[in-house]
């Protein structure tokens, strides 16, 4: 009987260089693994690669993580082909890492990744999978939630079944906090920036935002990074219905990028304002003066 032959980490060479999406993600099942470590806390390789500590009380993302190995894969694909070695990216709603873990490979040591989460539980997980996988020297984490101002407390509700869906809750009063606490979300204060103030000392090349209803205060401000940033790609998850002003919005990022919509298959293609303020769930925008890759 022949031994079997060990399987093999993948590098970034090989997700990058399969020949299409379908053998890319069962390279990446064939590598995933899992291990039980803590009570509610398991370590699973994801994307072939990367060790990550997961929140096994998750139930909207984990499984996913734990199942196969990855998420989103359009959006991994695109990150993949949109961020370069050396540069400074933003991961916003950073969750426990999977796209820090990603980015951080992708600049290297002479690059730059700074992660927000403002979810404690989150944050504690992001920093554990940060060390674990060598990164300390790359990402600096944040635990604090991005907006259009600093702020020292601002309420935020989450649960703890679905954290990815965790969000400011700016305007609500104590009886509104305490309605839902009683639906069992788990209700705090956590400390806002803007990325104006968070990120004055270099431009940035690259920004995944996914703040679940935070876009606008976050696009308000982040307008002089902008400025300072003109080769900035940032990847944007916008849904009309978690914005007060939907329409302006969107006029006011057309007015600085063309509108690109990422679809299903990774490339990102013109849309218009219309196309986006229709529809019911999120459109995962890809803004830039730069082509995409």
């Amino acid at each position: 009987m022949q031994p079997e032959l060990a399987i093999g980490l993948l590098t970034l060479e090989d997700l990058r260089g399969m020949p299409h999406r379908t053998a890319a993600e069962g390279a990446v099942r064939a590598r995933c693994f899992v291990a039980a470590v803590e009570p509610n806390t398991a370590l699973c390789r994801v994307l072939g690669r990367y060790k990550m500590y997961l929140d096994t009380r998750d139930v909207g993302l984990v499984p996913h993580l734990l199942l196969d190995g990855y998420w989103e894969f359009w959006i991994t694909e695109f990150v993949l082909r949109n961020l370069r070695r050396g540069q400074t990216a933003l991961d916003l709603g950073a969750h426990m890492g999977y796209y820090t873990m990603l980015m951080a490979d992708i600049v290297g040591p002479g690059g730059r990744v700074v992660a927000f989460e403002p979810n404690p539980r989150l944050n504690e997980l992001l920093s554990r999978n940060v060390a674990v996988n060598g990164y300390w020297n790359v990402v600096e984490t944040r635990a604090a939630a991005v907006g259009d101002r600093d702020a020292e407390a601002v309420p935020f509700v989450s649960l703890a079944s679905d954290p990815k869906n965790g969000r400011l809750e700016p305007g609500a009063d104590d009886r509104t906090l305490a309605g839902y606490a009683a639906q069992g979300y788990q209700v705090g204060t956590v400390p806002m920036v803007s990325l104006d103030a968070a990120i004055a000392d270099r431009p940035v090349h690259f920004a995944k935002i996914d703040v679940e209803g935070a876009e606008e205060a976050v696009w308000a401000g982040m307008q002089g990074l902008i400025a300072r940033s003109p080769e900035i790609r940032i990847v944007l998850e916008f849904n009309p219905r978690r914005c007060r002003a939907p329409a302006e919005t969107l006029a006011a990022i057309a007015a600085r990028f063309p509108l690109r919509r990422i679809g299903f298959d990774g490339i990102a293609r013109a849309c218009r304002a219309e196309e986006v303020l229709a529809e019911s769930e999120d459109s995962i925008l890809y803004l830039s003066r730069l082509d995409p890759e």
